[in-house]
């Protein structure tokens, strides 16, 4: 453990954020991962609503200390899929991905527990996403709405 640290720490620096203030956005290059160590972060994505012109910003996930936002960093094609913000003045620990990446590599077994703990996180967004969607699905079929939003296309 002393030694995963060691290969890490020398990639890490501290990085704050504002209220509101953007971390990353939806579609760019995603080159830092992040650890939540004060405040919270949301992932939003744009969505349009029906007929209408104009996108809007729905919330996915508010992000609390201890927690990692930008996984995409270290899994090609190396894009963000959120926009993440700050939800209050927030404190993070930001890690280089591209050395980070090349040091998994040259160091198989810390490269193994990062990517268990980073699959633990996927797993847990997405098993949160995805009660979300079922229960906002139950909301429009007992609100009367005829037609209820369909799931996202990634989680079919």
């Amino acid at each position: 453990c002393a030694d995963d640290l060691s290969m890490v720490a020398p990639l890490c620096s501290t990085f704050s954020v504002f209220q509101e203030g953007i971390l990353f956005s939806e579609g760019r290059t995603a080159s830092h991962l992040y650890l939540v160590t004060d405040g919270q972060i949301a992932l939003q994505k744009a969505v349009r609503v029906p007929h209408g012109r104009r996108s809007r910003r729905t919330s996915l996930a508010l992000c609390a200390p201890g927690e990692v936002v930008g996984w995409p960093a270290l899994l090609e094609p190396y894009k963000h899929t959120v926009l993440a913000t700050a939800w209050d003045s927030s404190r993070l620990i930001r890690v280089d991905a591209r050395p980070m990446r090349d040091a998994m590599e040259s160091h198989p077994e810390t490269g193994y527990k990062i990517m268990a703990a980073l699959s633990d996180t996927v797993s847990r967004r997405l098993a949160r996403l995805a009660d979300t969607v079922a229960n906002e699905r139950e909301r429009s079929v007992f609100s009367g709405d005829e037609r209820p939003a369909g799931p996202p296309a990634d989680l079919v």
